[in-house]
């Protein structure tokens, strides 16, 4: 079984490595979740103050679970305003970050593991200049639906609201991923929200920042299960 599981990594690796297999796993992926996306009858919920803000020119860091990141890109039209997302460079997350460039949204990429202040400069910019930005905020590793620092950093900086999105739909598979990724199916109900958050200040103590991390856990978990509970109802 052990050598079986290092031929099928080994199989793994050379198959992310290639630009060809890459290629047509990022058509693949985005001609599904694009006509998926078409298929489901959407309810939106909490988009008031979201869009209020947006016609008044005032981005916001939008904070998602890593199992449910297919559809934050789509909470909206963004060709009058633009939306920045965090991704990471591993070969299975620009899979699904190529779908975001094809729909206009700009990606900043960002490593796994070590430095990345250049990125969080680049959405601190961002944001600066007038545009909303896309975190998952417990990815790209985990652990799961627990948010890391870095998105209430990053809005502190920027003096922007870091704001709860989330989605829900009746049928779905969940793939055997750290976080069982929610991988909808098409003609499916679904309920896609956006909820009121908070601005972090520009500098945190350790304390402060837990509490926070914690607070945003909590917002993005209670509109997930708003989220469920409302499909419940229908």
């Amino acid at each position: 079984m052990k050598r079986l599981m290092k031929r099928w990594r080994r199989f793994e690796i050379r198959l992310q490595r290639s630009a060809r297999v890459q290629n047509v796993l990022q058509s693949l992926f985005s001609a599904y979740i694009n006509f998926t996306f078409k298929t489901i009858r959407w309810e939106r919920v909490g988009f008031e103050s979201f869009e209020a803000d947006i016609a008044r020119g005032v981005p916001r860091v939008l904070c998602s679970w890593h199992a449910r990141l297919m559809f934050t890109p789509y909470l909206r039209d963004w060709s009058d305003h633009s939306l920045t997302v965090m991704a990471s460079v591993h070969p299975d997350a620009q899979i699904a970050a190529q779908n975001l460039r094809t729909r206009g949204v700009h990606v900043i990429e960002m490593a796994t593991s070590g430095n990345n202040s250049g990125a969080v400069r680049e959405a601190v910019r961002c944001l600066r200049a007038g545009g909303s930005l896309g975190i998952t905020v417990d990815g790209p590793l985990g652990p799961p639906l627990v948010a890391k620092a870095g998105a209430l950093v990053i809005a502190g900086l920027a003096g922007v609201q870091a704001t709860p999105c989330s989605f829900a739909v009746s049928r779905q598979i969940r793939l055997p991923t750290w976080d069982r990724v929610i991988l909808p199916l098409p003609w499916s109900r679904g309920v896609l929200a956006v909820g009121d958050g908070f601005t972090p200040p520009k500098r945190m103590s350790d304390a402060e920042l837990g509490a926070a991390t914690e607070r945003l856990s909590a917002l993005i978990e209670d509109l997930t299960q708003m989220c469920e509970d409302r499909l419940k109802r229908s």
